[in-house]
């Protein structure tokens, strides 16, 4: 086969229909539902056994992993569980002109392996980590992530990692799972306490945390400056809790979107937040609080500086709300 060219035949409705009741079959017996599974297999089986990969995607997929595996701290955690392929990407990559736009047939997507015992972080010695670059990867997906502590399934770990990518779609991901994984050591294999949703939403509204390993108020800490100027030129709604950890609290009309720009305005300006985490707060203690709405508006647009009793008031009092929202297990 050709590696630089590719020629998949035309579609054709009844091999579709056949290979998509084939894989319902087989999933009933315990392979994966999903939908980039469920699409994949399908592609596979219309247009045989290779997928077209955008060269430069390929190009970046290569790029990042030898950029990790060049630095001694990351080069024996990580473990590419698909050499052959990779060997094959490096090469096409090194042969095709970059202004060259072309695509790659593969048979399947680059795998990898973190290994965390070696990257010496307290309490995650038996966590290994299962990433897989999609073949858009990374410029129309992030990483898939299955994590196993001590050879069990740890969903949780999964889940937060693929709910912290959400805010970096378009960017390569390996370097800030690993990031997340130093900054999250101690926490991220204990039962999740982060889930503040509430069945009982009467009197609540949705909005979003935003958690900083540190923010130092003051004009001479530049980060924190920028950071400011752009929730106001964003015309981002909230509170802003300075210290260790900060937290940006993103309120009505603000929405979800407008919090998961401002993590990527955040990390473009050098302070990268723990993912975007939605709860609900009492309206009330909102107003009382003075997040948003009016408040603001009076504040000339800015966020508002909040002490943390400021938060417990956005909190309604509610001391169990109030150290979710800190992070606080």
């Amino acid at each position: 086969t050709n590696l630089h060219q590719s020629n998949p035949a035309p579609f054709n409705k009844a091999k579709f229909s056949q290979a998509r009741r084939r894989h319902a079959w087989i999933t009933d017996r315990g392979v994966c539902w999903c939908w980039p599974c469920l699409i994949f297999s399908i592609h596979r089986e219309i247009y045989g056994r290779h997928l077209p990969m955008d060269i430069s995607d390929a190009r970046r997929q290569v790029a990042e992993i030898i950029a990790l595996q060049d630095q001694p701290k990351y080069s024996h955690a990580i473990q590419i569980t698909t050499p052959a392929l990779f060997d094959r990407l490096e090469k096409a990559v090194g042969n095709i002109g970059s202004s060259i736009n072309q695509t790659l047939p593969v048979k399947k997507c680059l795998t990898l392996k973190v290994n965390c015992h070696e990257l010496d972080l307290d309490g995650l010695a038996g966590l290994v980590l299962e990433i897989e670059f999609p073949l858009d990867y990374p410029s129309g997906s992030t990483c898939q992530i299955h994590a196993a502590d001590n050879g069990k399934a740890v969903n949780d770990v999964g889940s937060k990692l693929t709910t912290y990518l959400e805010s970096f779609a378009g960017c390569e991901c390996l370097e800030l799972v690993l990031d997340w994984l130093s900054d999250n050591s101690s926490t991220c294999l204990s039962s999740s306490t982060n889930d503040i949703a509430s069945n009982d939403t009467a009197g609540k509204v949705e909005c979003y945390i935003l958690r900083y390993n540190h923010l130092l108020s003051g004009p001479e800490h530049k980060k924190e400056k920028s950071m400011v100027d752009a929730a106001k030129k964003g015309k981002l709604q909230g509170g802003i809790l300075w210290g260790t950890p900060g937290i940006v609290v993103v309120v009505p009309p603000s929405t979800e979107e407008d919090a998961k720009e401002y993590a990527v305005d955040s990390r473009d300006i050098g302070k990268r937040p723990d993912g975007v985490e939605s709860v609900h707060l009492p309206e009330r203690g909102l107003e009382e609080g003075g997040l948003g709405g009016m408040a603001q508006q009076k504040r000339g647009g800015k966020l508002k500086d909040m002490d943390t009793a400021t938060l417990r008031t956005a909190c309604g009092g509610d001391e169990d709300l109030l150290r979710s929202v800190l992070g606080i297990k």
